[in-house]
C-alpha cells in the first residue's frame, strides 16, 4: 500500500487550505488504496480543526513556527528522518513555500514530491521569498496541481512547465452520491425560510479585504437597517472591525461570530454571500455559498471568482476593489426578492465540475502516474 504525506504548516488551522487539505486526505484514506499521513511544521493546537477520517496518522516536526530563512536548516534534517523512517512514497506540499524543505530532504531518496498550489502564481510571484521559492522548485517537483486552468496556464507561460502541471478544483463538499450529478435546481425546490441575513466566511486578514468589507457594510447596513451581515471566522483585522462597528453603531447589525464548526448552518439562514478577497485561489466559502443555493458577490480577482459565480446570473463579478459598485450591487439583490430568489434558484449551474467524484479521480490518476 503506498505511503502518501500531506505535508502543511499547520493542519490544526481552521483555513479553507487546511479544510480541503482533509477533505481530499479524508477521501483517499476511504477509497482504502493509500496509508494517509499529515505531517506539520507546528501545531497550535492539539487537535485539527476540521476531522481526520479514522486511520489517518499526525505528526510534527517541531512545537514552534519557523519562517523561512536559515532557520529552515535543521527543519530539512528533522524532514529527511521522518521521511526515512516511515518510508515515504509520496509527499505532497500543501503550501509551495514547503517545497523549499522538501525538496532538499527528499533528495535520493525516490519520493515524489508533489507541488499544491493553493493561491495562484501571481500571487506567489508578488511576494519576493515566495517567488525565490517558486523559482527554485517550478521545475524540480515531480508534479504540480493548481485550482483552475487559468492558474495552469500562468505556470506554464512564466516558467514554461507543461509537463506534470494540472488543474484539479477544490471539492463543493466531502462527499456526494451519484444521483447529485443530476442535482437541479427550482425556486419551487428551495425554501425560502432564510433570514434578512448577509454572509461571509473567512480569516479577518488583509489578504480578504477586510478593509473592503467594513467600508461596504457601513453603507449598506446604514440604508438597510432591518438586515444584518455576519461575519465567521477571526484575524488581526477584528479590531479594525470592532472599531467601525462602534463608530457606526452597528453592534445590532454587523456581527462577529468568530471561528465556527457549523459553517452551514448560517448559510442556511443567510440571503446573500459577500468575498473581498485581494487573492485567492479557489475559495471553498464561495463552493459553500453554492452548496446551500446562495447569490454570490465577488471581486473579479485574477483566479477563483469567475470559476464559480456566473456573472447576472447567480450572482455578481464586481471590479476589483470597486467598493461603491459591490454595494450596489449588494443592494440591488436585497431590494429585489424576485431576482435574488432566481439567482439562487441558478446556484446549481455548473456544480458538476466541483463535485468529490471528479476531484478524486483526477487526485488517482496523478498518484497513479507518479507511482507507476
Amino acid at each position: 500500500m503506498k505511503k502518501i504525506c500531506f505535508f502543511s504548516g499547520d493542519i490544526t488551522r481552521n483555513g479553507g487550505t487546511e479544510r480541503v487539505s482533509i477533505l481530499i486526505a479524508n477521501e483517499l484514506k476511504r477509497q482504502g488504496n493509500y496509508e494517509i499521513f499529515f505531517l506539520s511544521l507546528t501545531e497550535q493546537k492539539n487537535e485539527p480543526f476540521f476531522s481526520l477520517e479514522k486511520g489517518i496518522q499526525r505528526f510534527s516536526l517541531g512545537d514552534k513556527w519557523i519562517q523561512p530563512g536559515p532557520g529552515y536548516l535543521p527543519v530539512i534534517r528533522k524532514l529527511r528522518r521522518f521521511l526515512k523512517e516511515h518510508k515515504m512514497d509520496i509527499l505532497i506540499d500543501i503550501d509551495i513555500v514547503l517545497d523549499i524543505l522538501s525538496l532538499p530532504a527528499s533528495k535520493g531518496m525516490g519520493i515524489k514530491v508533489i507541488s499544491w498550489e493553493h493561491f495562484n502564481c501571481e500571487y506567489e510571484q508578488s511576494i519576493l521569498y515566495r517567488r525565490f521559492i517558486l523559482k527554485y522548485s517550478v521545475k524540480r517537483t515531480d508534479y504540480i496541481i493548481t485550482l483552475t486552468e487559468d492558474d495552469r496556464m500562468c505556470y506554464c507561460d512564466a516558467f514554461g512547465r507543461s509537463e506534470n502541471i494540472r488543474a484539479i478544483y477544490n471539492p463543493m463538499q466531502e462527499t456526494q452520491s451519484e444521483q447529485s450529478t443530476q442535482l437541479k435546481c427550482s425556486e419551487q425546490q428551495i425554501q425560502y425560510t432564510k433570514a434578512k441575513n448577509i454572509i461571509t466566511v473567512g480569516r479577518l486578514i488583509q489578504r480578504k479585504g477586510i478593509d473592503y468589507l467594513a467600508r461596504i457594510a457601513v453603507r449598506v447596513l446604514k440604508k438597510h437597517k432591518d438586515w444584518n451581515w455576519l461575519l465567521l471566522g477571526d484575524g488581526e483585522e477584528r479590531a479594525l472591525l470592532e472599531k467601525i462597528i462602534s463608530d457606526n453603531q452597528l453592534e445590532n447589525q454587523l456581527i462577529l461570530k468568530g471561528n465556527v464548526t457549523n459553517v452551514a448552518d448560517y448559510l442556511d439562514k443567510a440571503e446573500i454571500f459577500v468575498m473581498t478577497s485581494r487573492v485567492e485561489g479557489l475559495p471553498m466559502c464561495l463552493l459553500e455559498a453554492k452548496a446551500n443555493y446562495l447569490p454570490c458577490i465577488s471581486f473579479r480577482i485574477r483566479t477563483g471568482p469567475e470559476e464559480i459565480i456566473e456573472d447576472g446570473v447567480n450572482g455578481y463579478l464586481i471590479p476589483p476593489f470597486d467598493c461603491d459598485a459591490m454595494a450596489e450591487k449588494i443592494e440591488l439583490l436585497i431590494e429585489d426578492d424576485k431576482l435574488r430568489k432566481e439567482f439562487a434558484a441558478n446556484a446549481c449551474h455548473n456544480i458538476e465540475k466541483f463535485q468529490m467524484t471528479q476531484i478524486i479521480k483526477s487526485w488517482n490518476e496523478v498518484i497513479e502516474q507518479l507511482c507507476g
